[in-house]
């Protein structure tokens, strides 16, 4: 019942990318359909990340975008931007990815596990703001700026960008299998490193492992959809809600729900207000409440 209630919920969110809007036609039909491909990618990834860092890290407030992944990834957007680099940019998005998470995994065996999150925002902060600053120096579209900061799937806009689209989407759903396929050592992992040891699992090559896989993911995703914050945080809690606490159908499942709450709330996004908010602002308004939330509740705990 509460796998066909998942699944259910996924076709829902699919069906209504591709319908719900207060206009439609042939031009429209295809845009959906590429924003659909791209929603389905960054929920998906976000979500299966947002499951693997909240294990390995055993944080329940561990994701891309509070560990300040996404901040580094969007950081070497604008450097690409401003410097005009002769590559692609998620080239220096996933450079840039990389060095924060080698941070991460530097930092984490230094302080208490509450204070990753702590510095994962201030991370994310520093790197979103200079972003801002090479964007503006990089003569961007504020509108530009304004999508890579909260996030966007309309960044695509006819039939020939299906190529990216798909390539993106192949690229996130492997990766993501791999971080699920991975799932016992995660398990294993979440228990404490002793625990992890005594069963046979390396919890240091496991962290590095999943980290750096995340990264990638995080990497490819905020460079074509900008940063989409708190999905990695939700999902997997509800997730957690429905019953599911570990093994692989934990972390899959998270991404089936990431990818309902991405394209939910872009499609009721257009369809409440008119116009095409930033995905990002729709997740920030409904997951900042959640995020409270949770802190609340585990420092009460």
């Amino acid at each position: 019942m509460r796998k066909s209630a998942i699944f259910i919920l996924v076709f829902l969110s699919m069906v209504s990318e591709i319908f719900v809007g207060r206009v439609f036609g042939y031009e429209i039909l295809v845009l959906r359909i590429l924003r659909l491909f791209l929603g389905i990618s960054a929920g998906l990834g976000l979500g299966v990340v947002g499951a693997v860092l909240q294990r390995v890290y055993r944080n329940p407030l561990a994701d891309g975008y509070i560990l300040g992944i996404s901040g580094g990834a969007i950081f070497g957007v604008a450097i690409s931007e401003y410097l005009k680099l002769p590559m692609p940019f998620y080239t220096t998005s996933l450079i840039f990815s990389l060095l924060v998470s080698l941070i991460i995994i530097l930092v984490s065996p230094k302080v208490h596990e509450w204070m990753l999150p702590v510095i994962g925002i201030g991370m994310g902060m520093f790197f979103s703001s200079v972003a801002i600053m090479f964007f503006i120096m990089a003569g961007a579209e504020s509108t530009r700026t304004l999508y890579a900061l909260w996030g966007s799937l309309g960044r695509f806009f006819s039939i020939s960008d299906i190529a990216i689209v798909i390539t993106v989407f192949i690229f996130t759903l492997a990766l993501s299998l791999l971080l699920i396929l991975k799932n016992r050592e995660f398990d294993a992992t979440s228990l404490g490193n002793l625990e992890a040891l005594c069963l046979g699992y390396d919890p240091k090559l496991i962290t590095v492992y999943a980290t750096l896989l995340s990264s990638l993911i995080v990497a490819v995703l905020t460079s074509y959809a900008g940063i989409i914050g708190f999905v990695g945080i939700m999902a997997p809690h509800m997730v957690r809600i429905l019953g599911y606490r570990e093994g692989w159908q934990f972390y899959a499942f998270s991404g089936m729900l990431g990818i309902a709450f991405v394209l939910l709330g872009d499609s009721l996004g257009r369809l409440i207000f008119g116009i095409d908010p930033p995905i990002g602002v729709i997740m920030g308004i409904i997951g900042s409440p959640f995020f409270i939330y949770l802190v609340l509740k585990e420092g009460k705990g």
